[in-house]
C-alpha cells in the first residue's frame, strides 16, 4: 500500500496587528508564499503579552504603532519570553531611524506594508537564521560536555571554536577555521595566546578587551569587531564567549565561537543601499515628469517661435540660447533617469568616433587641467548599435574613475580599435566571444588596481574610495551596460603604472540614420476638431497653440471628467483625442481613451506624458488608433504625428523624436 506523505508542520506565528485589513493582507501574502501557518492573532499590547506566555512560537510579526503600545515595547516583551524567536516589524509608518533602533534592539528585520513583496524573503531569511542559531547553540552545549567532541565538530565547520584558560593567557584549543578567517597560523596563536588581538584595529580593540575582562569574571559576551588579515583585507567577526565553571563555581576556562559575518554585513549594507536607490529612483521619476512638463513649454514655445521665422535677428539668437538651454536641461533629465535605472534602452547605429569627439569637448571640465586628455581614434572604425545616453554613461564613468586614480595629474588616453576574435582567442577570457568587435579603451597613468581588489571592482557598492567620494556603482553600471549591449569588459592594471579598461561592442555593418529634419517637409495643416485634455495649464495652452497654428480647432479640458462632459456636447465634431497620461481626478488618459473608443470605435488618440518609460509602461496598453508621444516634443513632430494619424498613415505606436537645436 502506497504511503501518504505527512502534511507539513504548521509554522507557529504570533501576529500583533490591530488593523483587520492589514492583517488579512499579510496573512494572505504568507499563504501565497507557500508558508503553512498556525497564526495566533493579537490586537493589543495586553493580548500580545498574554499570548507570549501561552506557547512557543517559530515567528513573531508585529505592527510598529498601536494605541498605547508600539513595536519597541512589543520587541522588549518578546525578547524577555522568547529571546531567539525571529521578530519582524511589519508597519506602514516606521521611519529609517526607528527601524535602525529596532534592529539594534534585536529585531530580525522590518518590512513596509507598502512593499509586502519583501515579506517572503524576509521571513525565509529570518527562519533560516533562527535555525542556524539554534543549531549553533546546540553545538555549543555539546561542546561544554566533551572537549573531544568539540575537536571533532570544530574541525569540520566554518566557525572558529576556541577554548582558553580563564584569564585568556593560554590557548587550550582553536579550530582550523582560525587559519582561514584570520589568515594566521594556529601554531603562532598557541605560542603567543594574545596574538589574535593584533589583527583587531585599535578603535575596536578596547571593546574586545573589555569583553574579555567580563568573561574572566564570569559574564558571557557577544560582540562584533573587525580584523585585518595579513593580505590587507578586512573581515567582520561576531564573537561569543562563555565561562566554564568548576564544581566550586569558579571560572576555570572560557570557550566560544567566532563567526565570519562579513558577507552578512555587506548584504545588509547593500540591501539598505538598494532601498535608498529605489526611493531615489521613485523620486527621480517624479522629478523627471515635472521637468519634462516644464521643458515641453520652454522648448516647445521657443522651437515654435524659431520655426515661424518672424523674430528680429537679435531676439532670434536669444531664443536659440533659450532653446539650447532647454535641450541641456532635457539631457540632465535623461541622466537623472539613467542614474535611477528608469531609462529605457533605445539602441541606434552610432559613429563611436564622432560621438567621442563631441564628448571630448565636455571632458576637459570634468577631469581638470592637471590631467592631459588624448584621443587616438581608428579612422576606419565600424559603427556600433547602442543607446547613446548609456554609451555616454560608460565613457563618463570610466573617465571619472581614471581621474580619481590620478589626484596629482597624469595622462588620460581614449582610443578606439576594431578587434576580431577566433575560437583560439577565447581561452581564459571570461565573457569574450568570437567575431568582429569595436573596442573602446580608457587608459590612465594612475595608481593602478591591486590583485586583491581586482576581482571585486565590478561588484555593486564596492569602492576603495574614502567615504563620501564614491558610491561603488560606477564600474558596476559600466559592466551592466556593456552586457546590455552584448559586449564585455577587460581590464589591465599595474600598481604605480596605471589601468586600462577595454569595452567591447559588436561591430555593426549598418550606417547611422541620416538627419532628416532639414530636408523634411513641413507638416500639412488640417481643419479637424481636436479634444485636448491636460491638467497642466501651461502645457495645455502650448499644445493648443501648436494645434491652432496648424489649422485645427481645439476643445480643451483640464481633467478626464471635464473631457467626458465636453464629449457629451461636441462628440460629432471631434476627430482626435490628445490627452495626458496621468491626471489628478483618477481618470487616466488611457481610461479616457478606452471609454471614448467604446462610444466611437475607431476614434484616433494621441497620449502624451512626461513620466519615465517605466511608469508609462504600467499605464499604456497598445490599442488600435492609439499612439504615444513623450514630453518634451517638437511642435513639428507632434503636428506630423497628428496629421498622419488622422490620415490613417501613422505606422508606430510610440513617437519620441529627438529635438535638434536650430531655427
Amino acid at each position: 500500500m502506497a504511503s501518504v506523505a505527512a502534511p507539513p508542520t504548521p509554522l507557529r506565528v504570533l501576529y500583533l496587528e490591530d488593523n483587520v485589513t492589514d492583517r488579512a493582507l499579510v496573512e494572505e501574502r504568507l499563504r501565497l508564499a507557500g508558508f503553512v501557518c498556525e497564526i495566533r492573532e493579537a490586537n493589543s499590547g495586553a493580548d500580545f503579552e498574554r499570548a507570549l506566555g501561552e506557547r512557543d512560537y517559530d515567528l513573531i510579526l508585529a505592527d510598529f504603532t498601536l494605541p498605547s503600545y508600539d513595536g519597541v515595547a512589543a520587541l522588549a516583551a518578546a525578547r524577555r519570553r522568547h529571546a531567539h524567536v525571529p521578530f519582524i516589524v511589519v508597519s506602514g509608518t516606521i521611519g529609517e531611524e526607528r527601524a535602525v533602533e529596532c534592529l539594534k534592539s534585536g529585531a530580525t528585520d522590518y518590512v513596509l506594508k507598502g512593499n509586502l513583496r519583501r515579506l517572503q524573503p524576509a521571513v525565509a531569511r529570518a527562519l533560516r537564521e533562527a535555525a542556524e542559531q539554534r543549531r549553533r547553540e546546540e553545538a555549543e552545549a555539546a561542546l561544554r560536555q566533551s572537549e573531544e567532541r568539540l575537536r571533532e565538530m570544530a574541525e569540520t565547520i566554518r566557525d572558529v571554536f576556541w577554548v582558553t584558560s580563564s584569564d585568556g593567557q593560554q590557548v587550550l584549543y582553536v579550530s582550523a577555521a582560525y587559519e582561514r578567517i584570520w589568515g594566521r597560523l594556529r601554531s603562532e596563536l598557541y605560542a603567543r595566546p594574545t596574538s589574535w588581538l593584533d589583527a583587531i584595529p585599535m578603535e575596536d580593540r578596547e571593546a574586545v578587551t573589555a569583553a574579555l575582562t567580563r568573561l574572566a569574571a564570569g559574564t558571557e559576551y557577544q560582540i562584533e569587531y573587525r580584523i585585518m588579515r595579513p593580505d590587507g583585507t578586512v573581515r567582520w567577526i561576531e564573537d561569543r564567549g562563555y565561562p566554564v565553571r568548576g564544581a566550586d563555581g569558579r571560572v576555570e576556562r572560557a570557550l566560544g565561537v567566532a563567526t565570519d559575518i562579513t558577507e552578512r554585513k555587506e548584504l545588509a549594507a547593500q540591501l539598505l543601499q538598494a532601498q535608498k536607490m529605489d526611493a531615489i529612483g521613485q523620486l527621480a521619476g517624479g522629478v523627471a515628469h515635472d521637468f519634462n512638463n516644464a521643458l515641453t513649454v520652454i522648448n516647445g514655445y521657443s522651437r515654435l517661435l524659431l520655426d515661424l521665422g518672424q523674430l528680429p535677428p537679435k531676439v532670434a539668437e536669444q531664443m536659440r540660447l533659450v532653446y539650447a538651454a532647454g535641450m541641456r536641461a532635457g539631457n540632465l533629465t535623461r541622466q537623472l533617469l539613467l542614474f535611477s535605472r528608469k531609462h529605457a534602452v533605445h539602441k541606434q547605429v552610432i559613429d563611436l568616433n564622432a560621438h567621442l569627439r563631441e564628448l571630448a569637448k565636455l571632458l576637459g571640465r570634468l577631469i581638470g587641467e592637471h590631467i592631459n586628455l588624448e584621443l587616438d581614434l581608428t579612422p576606419t572604425l565600424p559603427h556600433v548599435k547602442a543607446d547613446e545616453s548609456m554609451l555616454e554613461q560608460i565613457v563618463m564613468n570610466l573617465v571619472v574613475n581614471a581621474r580619481d586614480a590620478m589626484p596629482r595629474g597624469g595622462r588620460l588616453r581614449i582610443t578606439t580599435a576594431v578587434r576580431s576574435f577566433g575560437e583560439t582567442d577565447l581561452a581564459g577570457q571570461a565573457g569574450r566571444r568570437s567575431g568582429s568587435f569595436v573596442c573602446l579603451t580608457v587608459e590612465d597613468t594612475g595608481c593602478g588596481i591591486s590583485e586583491e581588489v581586482m576581482p571585486r571592482i565590478f561588484e555593486p557598492f564596492f569602492t576603495t574610495k574614502p567615504p563620501g567620494t564614491g558610491t561603488g556603482l560606477g564600474l558596476a553600471t559600466v559592466f551592466g551596460i556593456a552586457q546590455e549591449h552584448e559586449g564585455w569588459i577587460e581590464v589591465e592594471s599595474r600598481i604605480g603604472t596605471g589601468t586600462a579598461f577595454h569595452v567591447y561592442f559588436p561591430a555593426c555593418t549598418e550606417n547611422p540614420a541620416a538627419p532628416t529634419e532639414a530636408a523634411e517637409a513641413a507638416p500639412r495643416a488640417g481643419s479637424e476638431t481636436v479634444l485636448l485634455v491636460e491638467d497642466e495649464t501651461p502645457v495645455r495652452e502650448f499644445v493648443a497653440a501648436v494645434l491652432t497654428h496648424f489649422g485645427y480647432r481645439v476643445l480643451q479640458a483640464s481633467c478626464g471628467m471635464e473631457a467626458l462632459e465636453v464629449w457629451k456636447w461636441h462628440s460629432p465634431r471631434i476627430a482626435l483625442l490628445v490627452s495626458d497620461m496621468v491626471m489628478p481626478d483618477g481618470v487616466s488618459g488611457m481610461d479616457l481613451a478606452e471609454a471614448l473608443q467604446e462610444l466611437r470605435p475607431g476614434l484616433k488618440v494621441v497620449l502624451m506624458s512626461g513620466y519615465t518609460s517605466e511608469m508609462v509602461g504600467r499605464l499604456y496598453t497598445r490599442r488600435p488608433n492609439t499612439h504615444f508621444i513623450q514630453k518634451p516634443f517638437q511642435p513639428t513632430a507632434f503636428a506630423k504625428l497628428v496629421r498622419e494619424l488622422l490620415d490613417g498613415n501613422a505606422v508606430s505606436t510610440n513617437s519620441n523624436p529627438p529635438m535638434a537645436v536650430g531655427p
